[in-house]
């Protein structure tokens, strides 16, 4: 009875992280590239596609965990990432939005516009 109590507790605090709803999470998870092309591209090489994750992504040499997730709209989130950048940390700040099967993120630099990659 106390497991089940605890294992209740802790999924109420888990839906409360991940808002009303973790139907939110899901539209940004998932496999990203700039064009259907990329997204047959190995990990281990240059050009991979992104994989997003509920709480960080990785690309190629590129692997960065959410420090913060904030919604700012239906499906926006403002994001501060700490990454390691071919073995060099950095801290990036960016939005990621989502409409249907395609995802923008923009940051200092502008905007990069993907598309989701097929599930294999």
């Amino acid at each position: 009875m106390r497991t089940q109590v605890a294992l209740g507790a802790a999924l109420v605090v888990a839906s409360l992280f991940l808002g009303t709803s973790s139907a939110w999470a899901q539209a940004y998870v998932g496999t990203w590239g700039s064009n259907a092309v990329q997204c047959v591209i190995d990990q281990s090489l240059q050009g991979a596609p992104m994989i997003v994750r509920r709480n960080g992504y990785d690309q190629h040499e590129t692997h960065c965990r959410f420090a913060s997730l904030r919604k700012t709209g239906k499906a926006s989130w403002r994001v501060r990432a700490r990454c390691s950048v071919e073995g060099n940390r950095q801290t990036h700040t960016f939005t990621m939005s989502v409409q249907d099967n395609y995802m923008t993120m923009r940051d200092g630099r502008g905007a990069r516009n993907f598309v989701r990659c097929p599930r294999p």
